[in-house]
């Protein structure tokens, strides 16, 4: 995959999601594309080709139990698993390197486990359980809720519960915590996990290009715009926060309330070039 072929694969992905922010994409080949951005030397066929052996070794497995099946694939015959020795290590979110290693964030494998789970049939999907990335997966016997990090380990209510209180995020379940995530704020979220740990090690310059990557397979999300924006504006690059904002209204992105926010922020960076 070429650096242009991996653009035109995120560009696309953008156009599609803004019409329809909840459409179905090829997860496991966009954050490919993510990692050739990144890393354009990087090549990504045997990533490509081991995609499609998980497709072929997942195919046809619709009327089987997802709890099993995908454990069995993607832990024990393929060897994924969490990194648990450097969890923070950026590597763990670029998925072409998740994939030599067999190690990763949660949300990488997630996206591996999505990307099985649909070549074998079934509806399957991020969810928006907090603070950590756990699947669930609609098969014949109904749903199932995974866990890749920990194997793929299925998740009743009382796992849940406790892994919720165990990451420090709430006492109980909440009905937001079985929802479906987008395809797109997967890899937002994938994304996020590499800006992050730039922007904390100060490295501003690698922090914005991971935002502009973000925001090819999100040009309409507004809060996007903002952060670019303004780590642009507080580096003193007026100009080009200028230009991130209005590109975003001349797009004719956004509802009344955003585009009125955004307006207003633009003229306040704007009186800086006086």
């Amino acid at each position: 995959m070429s650096e242009e072929a991996a653009g035109s694969l995120l560009d696309e992905a953008g156009r599609v999601c803004a019409a329809d922010p909840t459409a179905r994409l090829d997860l496991a080949r966009l954050a490919l594309a993510l990692s050739v951005l990144a890393r354009p030397e990087a090549d990504v066929g045997p990533q490509l080709a081991h995609l499609q052996e998980i497709a072929e070794q997942a195919a046809g497995k619709a009327r089987s139990d997802p709890s099993e099946v995908l454990p069995a694939l993607m832990a024990e015959d393929l060897g994924y698993a969490g990194d648990t020795d450097s969890y923070d290590d950026m590597v763990n979110a670029d998925l072409a390197a998740v994939i030599d290693r067999r190690r990763g964030l949660p949300v990488a494998l997630g996206i591996l486990y999505c990307h099985a789970a649909r070549a074998a049939g079934w509806d399957a999907a991020g969810l928006s359980f907090p603070a950590h990335f756990l699947i669930r997966v609609d098969g014949p016997a109904g749903r199932r809720i995974l866990d890749p990090f920990h194997g793929g380990r299925s998740m009743d209510a009382g796992s849940m519960r406790t892994l919720l209180r165990h990451m420090g995020a709430g006492d109980d379940l909440a009905a937001e915590h079985h929802q479906d995530v987008a395809d797109r704020l997967v890899l937002l979220r994938l994304q996020n996990n590499i800006k992050l740990r730039r922007l904390q090690s100060n490295d501003i310059a690698g922090g914005l290009a991971v935002l502009a990557r973000m925001r090819r397979l999100a040009p309409d999300m507004a809060p996007l715009v903002m952060e670019e924006a303004s780590i642009l504006a507080e580096g003193g690059a007026i100009v080009g926060a200028t230009k991130s904002v209005r590109s975003y209204l001349d797009a004719g992105y956004g509802a009344i309330e955003d585009r009125t926010e955004m307006e207003r922020f633009l003229a306040s960076i704007q009186t800086r070039l006086n």
